[in-house]
């Protein structure tokens, strides 16, 4: 009864540092699936090389879009509505 939601803030944001670090896992995943494993990371590195900036954008926001709305989730559990949204102005 005390442990755990003494550790849970740790645990939640142990939670989120794992899934922004496997989220964009673009080497590991290249040398692991030899370029056969097709991932959103390596298709958005292959369309930053080739010059197609619209599309390469477009997979940039695709990409980075779960992480920040993780993010605000947590931090707006973490420490309250008013306090996790004080950098981003009035939403």
């Amino acid at each position: 009864l005390v442990t755990l939601p003494a550790i849970w803030p740790a645990l939640v944001v142990g939670a989120l540092f794992a899934f922004l670090i496997s989220w964009s896992q673009y080497l590991l995943t290249l040398l692991i699936g030899g370029g056969a494993v097709i991932t959103l990371p390596l298709l958005l590195f292959s369309f930053a090389g080739s010059g197609d900036n619209a599309i390469a954008a477009a997979l940039c926001l695709v990409f980075v879009a779960p992480a920040l709305i993780l993010l605000v989730f947590t931090a707006r559990y973490l420490g309250g509505e008013p306090g996790a949204m004080e950098g981003f102005g009035k939403m």
